[in-house]
């Protein structure tokens, strides 16, 4: 099961673009359970803002112990977001 936040990559493309899962909705079939994923692709071809829908079946989890560069670049932005000091008058 894919959750919001999830780094994954479609399958069904010609090479590896990383995206992240913004939205996931799950519904019962014969064999279990299954979801369409909504994706955003962090790098490749795509203007900005683009979403990929994808099936839970043409996507392969990353693997946070290998990440791209693309993954690599967003979790060091993330880390340096997180780091810096909020300024007065600024929401924590």
């Amino acid at each position: 099961m894919y959750h919001t936040g999830d780094f994954v990559y479609p399958t069904d493309l010609p090479r590896r673009f990383l995206c992240r899962v913004t939205e996931e909705e799950s519904f019962p079939v014969e064999t279990g359970t299954a979801q369409i994923l909504k994706l955003a692709p962090l790098e490749g071809p795509w203007p900005e803002g683009t979403l990929l829908v994808r099936p839970d079946v043409w996507v392969r989890a990353a693997r946070r112990g290998s990440p791209t560069a693309g993954l690599r670049d967003l979790l060091a932005q993330e880390r340096r977001a997180a780091a810096r000091p909020k300024g007065r008058g600024q929401a924590a």
